[in-house]
């Protein structure tokens, strides 16, 4: 299944043009603050209200690369390039807390989005997902690979039309669990997501009073996961309209086919002899000589009418000639399929008393 009209890396992170500065860890603590073209290895700590981040990369060796404090609000994140290749047992997030986070690049790392609060995640890449296993042999054990995760108290979120990829056989692209809290009305609707254990979790388990209610899952294309595309505990998320695509998803874009090589239509630039008044157009010669250009190594035939009357060999520099005898019109085109690749128009005209007016030939041409 083609991903076509899913954000991915042509339409999402860094903006063509952009020139970076370098910068480490940022902790911002004015409201209002902008940070914009940044080259961040590091961490960027949001403790101030109203912050927006645009049209920079973020690479982390820390536990996460964007952290919003809790209650914080008014924090935008969108067209930046986000990874981490961190090692710390925390794990390997790209951003955690809440805010609008939009046309994001997420990748190279074990959770994309990890989401605290309200929040509006829309039209992100999130794949390539991949952290060292640096828990391994410990009670937390290896990368839970989830690509937006929200694990309780949290209530009034959007997550709608982004690409999560979770090549990994365990776990999944979207988590939404009770583990900290009650969760409520959250609508992921119009994403393509695939992968992980499963591809959609709504795990209620983590709580007997802290209730997950009000999830929907509408109009979804699902890749499925190692085990299925769904695991629902203790709570029924409404499910609308979603498209199941079995095991054989498409982790990246297609390839579009290349574009033929058309070449250019053969043209005559140019006659000789020119006898008389140089440049008019008129001679008196009777064997003419033609000049001009075609694909190289086209074959290009001249006509009068729909009589073939010659047939010159395009040059490896694509220049040809031609010469003839009695040449009253011409129309001259590269061998082959006769595309009709119109160039310039051009004829020859008997003007009588011997003279002839050349205003050159019609040609048409082949696709090679």
């Amino acid at each position: 299944m083609a991903i076509a009209g899913f954000p991915d890396a042509n339409t999402t992170g860094l903006p063509d043009g952009v020139i970076l500065t370098p910068s480490g860890d940022i902790t911002v603590t004015q409201p209002g603050t902008v940070i914009d073209a940044l080259d961040v290895k590091g961490t960027i700590s949001v403790l101030a209200d109203n912050v927006t981040i645009q049209n920079s990369r973020i690479t982390s060796s820390d536990w996460t690369g964007i952290w919003i404090k809790d209650g914080i609000t008014g924090t935008v994140v969108k067209d930046s390039e986000i990874l981490n290749v961190g090692s710390s047992p925390d794990g390997a997030n790209g951003i955690v807390g809440s805010g609008t986070f939009l046309r994001n690049d997420i990748h190279d790392v074990e959770n994309g989005i990890i989401v605290t609060g309200s929040s509006l995640v829309q039209d992100n890449y999130i794949h390539a997902m991949n952290a060292p296993d640096v828990r391994l042999g410990t009670s937390l054990g290896g990368p839970h690979y989830d690509g937006i995760e929200i694990d309780g108290g949290v209530s009034d979120v959007i997550i709608r039309h982004n690409t999560v990829i979770n090549e990994n056989s365990y776990v999944s692209a979207v988590m939404i669990n009770n583990d900290f809290g009650p969760v409520s009305n959250i609508q992921v609707d119009g994403n393509y997501l695939a992968g992980g254990g499963y591809t959609l979790y709504s795990d209620g388990s983590f709580s007997s009073t802290d209730k997950i209610s009000g999830v929907s899952f509408t109009n979804n294309e699902l890749g499925e996961g190692k085990w299925g595309y769904y695991y629902f505990r203790n709570n029924t998320p409404v499910l609308t309209n979603n498209d199941e695509l079995g095991t054989g998803w498409q982790t990246s874009s297609p390839t579009p086919p290349a574009t033929p090589n058309v070449p250019a239509a053969p043209s005559i630039a140019s006659w000789s002899p020119d006898t008389g008044k140089t440049g008019d157009g008129i001679t008196d010669a009777s064997q003419i000589t033609l000049h001009g250009t075609a694909a190289a190594g086209s074959t290009v035939k001249v006509y009068d009418g729909s009589t073939q009357i010659g047939t010159a060999t395009a040059t490896s520099t694509g220049t040809l000639g031609l010469h003839h005898q009695g040449l009253d019109r011409c129309e001259a085109y590269a061998d082959g399929d006769r595309d009709q690749l119109v160039g310039a128009n051009q004829r020859g005209i008997d003007c009588g008393g011997g003279h002839r007016r050349y205003q050159g030939a019609s040609c048409t041409g082949d696709r090679e």
